[in-house]
């Protein structure tokens, strides 16, 4: 129960580190946050006794999206294949925090 509130609190401190050390570089914090709030979602569907592959089956999805944009950005010349995937990264880690407050939420109802 106790790494369900602490990987996700070591992973937003990890990304304030990230800012205060790198504060002008292309990525930011937040762009590691998926690492830490993913394995958190598989711990919280492991506590709740439910098939766990659902965290590893939503970055799947994201996998599949990530090939079908590469797929269109090869196609079409003219869109910057970096900031695509620096986009869908962002993505997942909107994503990834949303379904780990959902996951709470329905654990805790």
């Amino acid at each position: 129960m106790f790494l369900i509130f602490f990987v996700p609190i070591v992973g937003i401190l990890f990304a304030v580190l990230i800012n205060k050390i790198f504060p002008k570089a292309q990525f930011k914090g937040y762009d590691f946050l998926p690492l830490f709030f993913i394995p958190a979602c598989n711990i919280i569907t492991n506590f709740q006794k439910r098939p766990s592959f659902l965290p590893y089956g939503f970055l799947f999805f994201f996998i599949l999206a990530i090939i079908l944009t590469l797929g269109v950005a090869i196609k079409e010349k003219n869109i910057s294949l970096s900031k695509m995937l620096h986009e869908l990264w962002r993505y997942l880690s909107l994503s990834s925090i949303i379904w780990y407050l959902g996951l709470l939420f329905v654990m805790m109802v």
